[in-house]
């Protein structure tokens, strides 16, 4: 990597200084130094004043035909951890579906969901009736499409965190790491918990992968990504009017099939770009990862700040790569 981590090693060109900047300009809005495009000159702000820092902000994305070394490919603070808030559950995923290659589980056994496993955040099962049972595939199903932190939380206790861990970097994604259950409060006087960490270099390589074929079996690859396709919250399609219920009726030019995250100050999202429409014109899929810390807005909330940095973001990778 370069000595500036928001630079690429290759491509001096206008166009990419051009985006440098923008991505510089999306960390100001991110720390309150600026106002969002969004908002009226003198209009009053709708987040609180920034405390004198710029928020920071992460993107790689790359053709998936081409790889990272792709000449169009972008990448700004690519391998800066951040915290990975529900991206991390893309990793358990992965981890259960090598146990399932291995012969270890099978995607319709199932598992109890307690009401000792029952967390706050997203998700429906904290709302569901504990002590049912659900197949191994409906629970990794309401991890990614709805986020759900009570599934995610069953999950991990079945791969074993220190499993989870050991996939992770099997796969050379040394930036990663998971801390464990999610929505789980510290004990009483003692130490709070760091959170999980990633960065868009291993996000990225993880959608990129998955999507060749590379990491798992044909037949669950196709399951990963009949997942992903699902998902329900995307901040990525935010500003290119993107509208899931068209693209899942292949009325839309892109389906975006990816992951999402958020915790306060910070919001993430990653996955690949597959073209519907647009294909007769061409378009060919692309993976992105785009990754957020310090924003001063720090409601959960559809209009929060660091979402529409998110989309905003996308916006200009989907202007160079689509």
């Amino acid at each position: 990597m370069p000595d500036d981590p928001t630079s690429r090693a290759t491509d001096p060109s206008k166009g990419s200084q051009d985006l440098r900047r923008r991505f510089q300009q999306l960390e100001r809005v991110l720390g309150g130094l600026e106002p969002a495009e969004d908002e009226a000159p003198g209009a009053t702000p709708r987040v609180a004043a920034g405390t004198g820092a710029p928020g920071v902000l992460s993107v790689v994305a790359f053709p998936l035909d081409g790889g990272p070394a792709a000449g169009n490919a972008i990448s700004y603070r690519a391998d800066e951890p951040f915290p990975s808030a529900s991206t991390i559950k893309v990793y358990v995923l992965q981890a259960l579906l090598e146990r399932v290659a291995a012969g270890d589980a099978d995607l319709d056994d199932e598992l109890p969901v307690s009401a000792h496993d029952q967390v706050s955040g997203s998700g429906i099962l904290k709302a569901l009736t504990p002590g049912r049972r659900y197949t191994l595939r409906d629970i990794a199903t309401l991890m990614i499409v709805v986020s759900d932190n009570t599934a995610t939380n069953v999950l991990i206790e079945y791969v074993g965190l220190e499993s989870l861990n050991a996939s992770i970097q099997a796969h050379g994604w040394e930036d990663t790491r998971s801390a464990g259950k999610l929505q789980l409060a510290p004990v009483d006087g003692g130490p709070r918990r760091s959170p999980s960490t990633t960065t868009a270099a291993d996000l990225a390589d993880y959608f990129a992968r998955l999507w060749r074929g590379e990491l798992l079996p044909a037949p669950l690859t196709e399951e990963a990504k009949a997942i992903y396709r699902k998902q329900q919250f995307c901040e990525m399609g935010r500003s290119i009017g993107y509208d899931s219920y068209d693209a899942s009726i292949g009325e839309a030019p892109w389906l975006i099939a990816s992951k999402s995250g958020s915790i306060r100050g910070t919001r993430n999202d990653a996955g690949v770009f597959e073209p519907v429409t647009a294909a007769a014109h061409g378009a060919k899929p692309f993976v992105i990862a785009i990754m957020t810390k310090g924003c001063v807005d720090e409601r959960f909330h559809s209009d929060n700040l660091g979402a529409r940095v998110v989309g905003w973001a996308a916006a200009e990778v989907v202007k160079r790569l689509a």
